[in-house]
């Protein structure tokens, strides 16, 4: 099995708005990327949540994910991710695909493509590129996961992607959603703008 691990634990500053309940295509992006999670077969799906938990979970249903809280959002997004592994490392996952809230847009096939990359074998950290860029989500395989829980929090993951280059395979797709975040206003608009009305959050 290869999980999803999708890192809602922010506290959306930059936005003003919880970014997991902002809509794209209808739906809130946390929502959506859970549809897209399940349509690329990633199991089980793990939520981490922060502040906003309470909110998100009055307009986002949660069964059939694993719902993680992360008291100390100050963390971030390494500490996120390590409660998001600490759920699933008994469990006889793989691999997980760390997919970051801000992130709705990433097509299911590009997902398809990093978890075909891993299953190919040779590399347990597969990482998205676009147009020569390294982008989001990657894909991080078992062996890498005590690494993960052990990285500082102030250097976070890539500190493990960068220890040991030859462990790291690249997949260029034609996806420019694995470079965006949307994580400020402006971002938010252009996405809409881009995609067509989403709806008010």
């Amino acid at each position: 099995m290869i999980a999803a691990i999708i890192l809602a634990a922010g506290e959306s500053r930059r936005m003003g708005y919880p970014k997991a309940l902002l809509r794209y295509r209808g739906s809130p992006f946390l929502e959506g990327i859970l549809e897209a999670a399940s349509a690329a077969a990633l199991e089980p799906r793990v939520v981490v949540l922060g502040p906003d938990a309470s909110q998100v979970l009055e307009s986002v249903d949660l069964r059939g994910a694993m719902e993680v809280r992360n008291l100390r959002p100050e963390t971030g997004q390494l500490g996120s991710m390590k409660l998001g592994i600490q759920a699933i490392v008994n469990h006889p996952v793989n691999a997980a695909v760390v997919w970051t809230v801000d992130q709705p847009h990433v097509a299911v096939r590009t997902v398809e493509l990093l978890v075909e990359e891993f299953r190919a074998g040779g590399a347990p950290i597969i990482v998205p590129t676009h147009g020569g860029r390294r982008g989001h989500p990657v894909l991080f395989g078992r062996e890498v996961f005590q690494e993960l829980l052990a990285a500082p929090l102030d250097v976070g993951a890539r500190a493990v992607v960068r220890s040991r280059p030859e462990r790291v395979r690249e997949v260029p797709v034609a996806d420019q959603a694995v470079l965006e975040d949307i994580d400020t206003p402006e971002a938010y608009e252009e996405l809409v703008r881009r995609s067509g009305p989403a709806g008010d959050p």
